[in-house]
């Protein structure tokens, strides 16, 4: 759960003029009073900071537009970055934005409060404002469709640390509006897990290095942002999930490249599939590559 720092240059210059104008999407209708715009329209290429409002409470996320014209079945990416970090550092320091704008995905970096989320388990200061962040991410999905055209049956939800905890949340409360959430370094919660009851079979990508020193691979409790909270190793996380999707045990083993590990769930239903990439050693981080491995699991 450390704080990425933001690199410096053009992109963040550029996000810092765009909160300053109080902007919003670059060529969208002006907002009325509800908050909502009237159509979707087309956005200019580029990085969009989009408000909504979620029970009363002003919410942000940035809105990564790729170059390339819309096609019918791209999808949408929902970033969730780790506790004491946040939405513009996760821009500069993941290569989503660089494979959106190769393959055409929409991407939106969701910002938590007070740069934490309520992932249903711990005592962040997001948990402890009551703050309802599976609405938030609903509110988020609701308004980018009324700004960008994207596939609905293409929608992800990844996340790092707090971020990953999150979207282990969302795929047991908001399966309805996702089809993939990949978990980067956050287990599945033992609390979340006893109650998870997704509203129909979804995809499952956790990603999980085996010398994480802050949520251990192997599971257990570990002190987080608020005190922390209890989690499955990550074997058993994958598995949980595998029996909520009715997947066929055992899992098929590979090893697709040196000091990566990959447990594949097949059979299961829905057509969806549960994945667990172990990285040997490794550290508590997004991995470099976590973009093209999410447009990879998408391309499945």
């Amino acid at each position: 759960m450390r704080r990425l720092a933001a690199a410096a240059g053009v992109g963040t210059l550029a996000l810092a003029l765009l909160s300053a104008c109080g902007s919003g999407p670059s060529a969208s209708p002006a907002h009325n009073t509800t908050g909502t715009t009237a159509a979707p329209t087309t956005m200019t290429p580029g990085d969009h900071v989009v408000d909504v409002d979620v029970g009363g409470r002003s919410r942000s996320f940035i809105l990564h537009v790729p170059p390339q014209p819309a096609t019918a079945h791209r999808p949408l990416i929902l970033v969730f970055h780790g506790a004491e970090d946040s939405d513009a550092s996760t821009v500069q320091g993941t290569d989503f934005e660089q494979v959106a704008d190769t393959h055409g995905e929409v991407v939106a970096f969701l910002q938590g409060y007070e740069d934490t989320w309520n992932e249903g388990a711990g005592h962040t200061p997001a948990e402890q404002a009551h703050v309802n962040d599976v609405a938030f991410t609903a509110a988020a999905i609701t308004k980018i469709e009324t700004l960008v055209t994207f596939d609905h049956q293409r929608v992800v939800a990844a996340g790092f640390s707090n971020g990953a905890l999150m979207v282990e949340d969302l795929g047991c409360r908001l399966a309805g509006e996702l089809s993939l959430i990949v978990p980067v370094e956050g287990e599945l919660p033992v609390s979340v897990s006893a109650t998870c009851d997704p509203a129909r079979p979804i995809s499952v990508y956790e990603i999980h290095a085996t010398a994480d020193g802050v949520i251990p691979y192997g599971g257990g409790p570990f002190h987080g942002v608020g005190g922390g909270t209890t989690v499955l190793s990550a074997p058993a996380s994958a598995a949980r999930w595998a029996a909520l999707d009715g997947c066929a045990p055992p899992p098929t083993r590979s090893s697709p490249s040196s000091g990566v590990r990959l447990s594949v769930y097949t059979g299961c239903s829905g057509r969806v599939t549960v994945q667990l990439r172990t990285i040997e050693g490794g550290a508590h981080q997004w991995t470099s590559d976590i973009g093209l491995l999410v447009t990879q699991a998408l391309a499945r």
